[in-house]
């Protein structure tokens, strides 16, 4: 095939709305999960920070899934634009271009989900939810598909968010929702917690508010000026579950966690605890800051569900083709 008569899959925001379900999130976050732990991906990152915006590329080759990609987004004032690319690894073809936003909600959430189910199990789950945008309400969705939810107690500082968030919750998902009033009522004393903000610079969750949580789930803080709770949270936990190792290098809970004496050595990758056996005591603290294997291989889930459900467009690709001596 020459370059002239190459396609690529062109899946927009609706085409990816359309096939995101839960289970297909899951799936591909447990997949990535154990991808990131056995070797067989190669990743990279970087971010260039301007004086009016910012961009982040993601990178990445899976052999076992001949797929090669990655994802970029960036950010200019309050607007942000989201893409992934993936390539077959053995030919360097295209396969497709996909819309990221929802990629990136989504792929956080069921990652979170994944985490979740392996410490809590089918037991009855009481949970609270800190935030009421866009992440938490992915959060939610995807916690409720894959643990048995009791009850949901939901805090967002804006009272008409945090309401509207739990009555959402009650109708589209048929959940035993409550708007509470203060952060430490939709915490303590929870069996799980969901905390997914888009605060800066100053943290809000404390050590004291976090008492008698069994699973705390931290997916806001994804740069050192990103913070959500303070680092003495850390210090608390009686294990703490990461994404990927950049977690301890790139959150700003992290960072502070460290300064304070925290041993981010001892943090375990997602992948090789979904192979340990669960803790039944203590806290366990999961913090994401998202990967590359999270992004390509979700994506690729979505190249697949497509082509078996015919949505999304094929069109000619746009890349020449050089060969090299």
């Amino acid at each position: 095939m020459t370059a002239a008569t190459e396609s690529v899959l062109l899946l927009d925001g609706a085409d990816v709305d359309a096939l995101a379900s839960v289970g297909l999130g899951l799936r591909a976050a447990e997949e990535a999960a154990r991808t990131a732990v056995s070797g067989a991906a190669v990743t990279g990152r970087v971010q260039v920070n301007g004086p009016v915006a910012w961009m982040r590329i993601l990178a990445g080759t899976i052999t076992p899934l001949d797929v090669i990609g990655y994802k970029q987004f960036h950010r200019v004032g309050d607007h942000v634009r989201y893409h992934v690319h993936l390539f077959r690894e053995s030919t360097g073809e295209p396969i497709a271009v996909v819309d990221g936003r929802r990629i990136t909600s989504l792929r956080t959430s069921a990652t979170a989900a994944v985490a979740a189910r392996h410490r809590l199990g089918d037991r009855p789950v009481r949970l609270g939810v800190v935030g009421s945008g866009e992440e938490a309400w992915e959060g939610l969705r995807a916690l409720a598909g894959a643990l048995n939810l009791e009850s949901v107690d939901v805090f967002s500082p804006t009272e008409a968010n945090r309401l509207r968030f739990a009555e959402r919750a009650r109708t589209e998902l048929g959940l035993a929702a409550t708007a509470v009033g203060s952060s430490p009522e939709a915490t303590r004393d929870h069996d799980a917690v969901y905390v997914a903000t888009s605060s800066h610079h100053t943290p809000f969750l404390t050590a004291d508010q976090v008492t008698g949580v069994g699973w705390l789930g931290l997916i806001g803080s994804t740069m050192p000026v990103h913070r959500e709770a303070q680092g003495e949270v850390f210090l608390a936990a009686a294990e703490v579950v990461v994404d990927t190792p950049d977690s301890v290098h790139e959150s700003g809970d992290c960072i502070e966690a460290k300064e304070l004496g925290w041993d981010h050595t001892a943090a375990v990758l997602l992948g090789a605890h979904l192979d340990a056996e669960a803790r039944r005591s203590g806290m366990t603290v999961f913090k994401s800051v998202g990967s590359v294997e999270q992004d390509l291989v979700l994506a690729l889930h979505l190249v697949h569900a497509a082509r078996a459900e015919g949505a999304g467009r094929q069109v000619p690709s746009v890349a020449s083709l050089r060969v090299m001596r």
